[in-house]
């Protein structure tokens, strides 16, 4: 299991209760969907915040959900009742023996993604002629306060510009903002909800640095999520 993995499943018991923006952002993808897909894929489930959506907006079509937690997925499973087929999968190596899908979702999972213009082309391949692929991923404005405050020692990943996103999807972006009691508390949320994996080769802060960075924080710490909507249609 990788360490992205073994996070998100020693959080998805208390990840609704954490998760702030992300459900936001799930609704905000699914007021973006639209159409009669007979099959979906969801990538990335996680506890089902987008999937309740999917269920709901879609009671007729066969749902393929997937996530590379096990633990996620039982949550998710749990949550929507059994409603639709749930998979152990890493979105990055999709089993092309699903088959085609009208509709492919995913909502803040492909960040994770360590090539994404080949993960989307394989994304991409199982899609039906006319079929839709929209996706929530992160943009390079997220926790640009966070950057301000503790710089490249933060360990944070580098998220593509919406101009320059390396694929061929149309891109909107949209910014959400996060409000914490503390920058200690905003690292707590983030290890709480498993999204606390730094970018490969980073090295552990510097104590100082590190608490300097908490006590400029200290009196409330506002983060912003900048989220691209992704859209590409099959021809």
């Amino acid at each position: 299991m990788s360490l992205i993995a073994r996070h998100f499943a020693k959080a998805a018991t208390r990840y609704d209760e954490i998760a702030q923006v992300q459900p936001r952002v799930a609704a905000a993808l699914a007021a973006r969907l639209g159409g009669a897909p007979r099959r979906i894929l969801e990538i990335g489930c996680g506890t089902g915040g987008l999937s309740q959506h999917l269920a709901r907006l879609f009671p007729q079509a066969e749902l393929v959900l997937t996530d590379i937690s096990a633990e996620m997925l039982a949550v998710c499973e749990a949550r929507l009742g059994g409603r639709g087929r749930f998979l152990r999968m890493d979105g990055q190596a999709p089993d092309a023996g699903l088959g085609c899908f009208e509709l492919i979702v995913s909502s803040l999972a492909m960040q994770w993604f360590e090539d994404l213009p080949t993960s989307l082309e394989r994304l991409a391949a199982m899609l039906a002629r006319g079929g839709e692929m929209r996706f929530a991923t992160l943009g390079a404005g997220t926790f640009a306060e966070w950057r301000a405050v503790l710089g490249e020692a933060g360990g944070l990943h580098d998220y593509p510009e919406a101009r320059a996103f390396p694929w061929r999807a149309q891109i909107e972006a949209e910014m959400f903002v996060e409000h914490h009691a503390s920058g200690r508390d905003f690292l707590r949320a983030l290890k709480a909800i498993g999204a606390q994996t730094p970018r490969a080769g980073h090295r552990p802060v510097p104590a100082s640095v590190m608490r300097r960075a908490l006590a400029r924080t200290a009196n409330g710490f506002d983060v912003g999520y900048e989220v691209l909507f992704g859209s590409y249609i099959k021809p």
